[in-house]
């Protein structure tokens, strides 16, 4: 059972490349509460963060996506907004990508596929700091 100190009324910002990903992380988030944008790829991530400055409070993105990856998508979103709270997200291999993705500026790292009490507790976290 999931607490109710993990839901939340926030918007969120889901990347990524697989659209079950992103359709069935819009369905889980949205039940505890939250207001998802999804986006297929960086390109579109960014064009979503220029429309709606101060609107997104939160992106969950896929680090590995054809075209522009997680990496550099973060980097534009910190230009766009220095205060951007950002969660990579891979399905590979978690050794030292946590410390690695806090280093160019993510707030968090989560490995893929999600486990509900994790993400829903790390979303909590960052956005609560």
């Amino acid at each position: 059972m999931v607490e109710k100190s993990l839901k939340g009324s926030e918007t969120i910002l889901l990347v990524d490349d697989e659209e079950f990903i992103r359709n069935s992380g819009k369905e889980l988030l949205t039940r505890f509460g939250y207001a998802i944008l999804t986006a297929a790829d960086g390109e579109i991530a960014l064009d979503i963060c220029r429309e709606k400055p101060g609107e997104i409070d939160l992106v969950i993105m896929d680090l590995l996506m054809p075209g522009m990856g997680g990496k550099k998508c973060l980097k534009e979103i910190l230009l766009i907004n220095p205060l951007a709270k950002i969660v990579l997200a891979s399905g590979y291999s978690p050794d030292g990508m946590a410390s690695e993705a806090a280093d160019i500026g993510a707030k968090g790292f989560i490995g893929k596929p999600y486990q509900v009490n994790e993400l829903l507790t790390l979303i909590r976290e960052v956005l609560d700091h």
